[in-house]
């Protein structure tokens, strides 16, 4: 399983650098992974697997000098759950998301279907994260293999 794991991963950091957009090319991307034989359950599993690595440590944007409460706008309030918006300013509060993030992350949860609970707000802040951390890591050694990135 570690294994297919990687593979999704690779796939992933290969769509990113196709400029592809890890949540608003979910769908697409998903097709492709199930067509290249990976089952629903391995797809999850690495999903799983981003979430704890990009959303549990403490980030780089902790500071104990900068607010971390946001204001939220009524349809914001009304779509994004309770636990959703205390799961961000959770992140928020470790650094590991700073305002840009949390606005990014907020746009594309507003264009979900229906409210956005705490597991859906976790998949995009973790894909968002995802695609960020390999945008970063492209910036700074060009020209990697793709064995690297994984």
């Amino acid at each position: 399983m570690r294994q297919k794991i990687l593979n999704i991963l690779g796939h992933l950091s290969q769509s990113l650098r196709q400029n592809k957009d890890l949540f608003y090319d979910a769908e697409t991307i998903w097709e492709e992974l199930n067509s290249q034989g990976f089952s629903e359950e391995e797809i999850w599993g690495a999903l799983s697997h981003i979430e704890k690595t990009t959303l549990e440590e403490i980030g780089p944007y902790w500071s104990d000098e900068i607010p971390v409460c946001r204001v939220y706008t009524l349809e914001e309030a009304s779509q994004i759950s309770k636990r959703a918006r205390g799961y961000l300013w959770k992140l928020k509060v470790r650094g590991i998301i700073d305002h840009a993030l949390e606005d990014e992350i907020i746009e594309k949860a507003m264009n979900l279907e229906g409210e956005t609970g705490l597991k859906e707000i976790k998949t995009v802040a973790a894909l968002t994260l995802f695609g960020y951390e390999h945008k970063a890591h492209e910036e700074v050694r060009p020209g990697l293999t793709e064995s690297f990135l994984i």
